[in-house]
């Protein structure tokens, strides 16, 4: 990879042992912690926003409040319909324990894995490789697993780790240059502060795993069994307007859901590319990385395929796709914002789209500001934050 201006310098050099593409030591992410930008701005200033609702929604959920329709036979079950609104607050509320509890995390992660000092030669070089480029970093390696290559962690304040796996072991004596390009990739993480906020995203696949599931325990049961009351109870509810009802209520729950994952995963990416373009990891997508059925690896890495092309595409590709992976989630966040308030409205008889994009503009502009003050003022910022983050 070549370099130009903004971007840090590649140099083709033999490396101790096999030559190869080696990192020179300097290079900083191309675009801010977009991540960490997400966690604060939705402490700060989403959740006071969105506090109001979740506050009435959970009183609702505990039947504090009236019952609008108490001539409904059973309708006190239709409360529980508000747990599939709450998902938001949940993503955030968890990511706040992850990220104040790191270091707990750090250790369950260690016992998870199974990690312990390295022992073998091999690891060894892998340790000193990346002690020469991150000095903080330490290593822990469990070789007897073959499902991973490598990914880091943080145990401590400005104390990062590295943990190794078996395929890497491997791939390090096959082709040292790609290994040492996965071995980069993770210390840019490191660099970045991205293992800072690991375990913020560790919520997000638990929430689309079961978030199906929740819909139907919370919406379709209740929803049945109270029509099936009112049939009993010679009511005429119509099968075909609960259907309609329930198709409702099923995208409204889908787009909000979904509308609160997407930034969060759209910081996950641009950190992916980001490491991707600091480390010239091209050799290490190129060979492709062991399979993952991880719910959460899925939603927080990009598709390799796409990777593989903006790597061969240069530095450029990587740099912007870094830097406006985020911004453009604001986009993707308003089509699922817009499929919610539509469907919540066509249940009311409305429509709502100029509605609800005067709603997200009110509510995103302060949000949009800082992001443009914060990229504006990232060159100058990065050297020192990892300094700070990753010692």
């Amino acid at each position: 990879m070549t370099s130009g201006p903004g971007f840090p310098a590649y140099a083709r050099r033999p490396g101790p042992g096999a030559p190869g593409t080696t990192w020179v030591r300097g290079g900083f992410s191309p675009a801010p912690p977009w991540l960490l930008f997400w966690f604060l701005t939705a402490v700060g200033w989403t959740a006071p926003r969105q506090f109001p609702f979740w506050r009435d929604t959970l009183l609702d959920l505990l039947g504090t409040t009236p019952n609008p329709a108490t001539t409904v036979p059973g309708s006190d079950l239709l409360r529980v319909a508000g747990l599939v609104d709450l998902v938001s607050a949940f993503v955030l509320l968890s990511a706040v324990a992850t990220v104040a509890g790191a270091g707990v995390r750090g250790r369950l992660v260690e016992r998870r894995y199974r990690l312990g000092e390295p022992r073998t030669p091999t690891v060894a070089a892998i340790a000193g490789y990346a002690k020469a480029q991150l000095p903080a970093v330490e290593v822990r390696a469990n070789l007897r697993r073959t499902d991973l290559l490598a990914f880091a962690y943080l145990r401590r304040p400005r104390r990062p780790r590295l943990a190794v796996f078996g395929p890497l072991v491997v791939l390090w004596r096959r082709d040292r240059a790609a290994a040492e390009a996965v071995v980069r990739h993770e210390l840019a993480h490191c660099r970045q502060g991205d293992t800072l906020l690991a375990g913020a995203t560790s919520p997000l696949a638990f929430v689309v795993r079961h978030w199906f599931g929740l819909f139907v325990w919370t919406a379709v049961v209740p929803v049945g069994a109270v029509w099936f009351a009112a049939v009993f109870d010679g009511g005429g509810y119509a099968g075909r307007e609960i259907a309609t009802g329930l198709g409702l209520m099923l995208l409204t729950a889908l787009g909000s859901s979904l509308a609160a994952v997407t930034l969060p995963v759209a910081g996950s990416w641009s950190a992916e590319f980001a490491a991707d373009h600091v480390a010239g990891a091209a050799a290490a997508t190129r060979l492709g990385a062991p399979k993952t059925h991880r719910m959460t690896a899925r939603l927080t890495h990009p598709p390799m395929a796409l990777r593989r092309r903006l790597l061969a595409a240069g530095p450029r590709a990587t740099a912007v796709a870094a830097i406006a992976c985020y911004p453009l989630g604001w986009l993707v966040q308003l089509g699922w914002l817009l499929l919610a308030a539509n469907a919540a409205w066509l249940q009311l008889g409305e429509s709502g789209t100029p509605r609800a994009i005067g709603l997200w503009a009110t509510a995103g502009w302060p949000v949009w500001t800082a992001a443009a003050a914060f990229l504006a003022a990232w060159p100058l910022l990065r050297r020192p934050w990892a300094r700070v983050v990753s010692g």
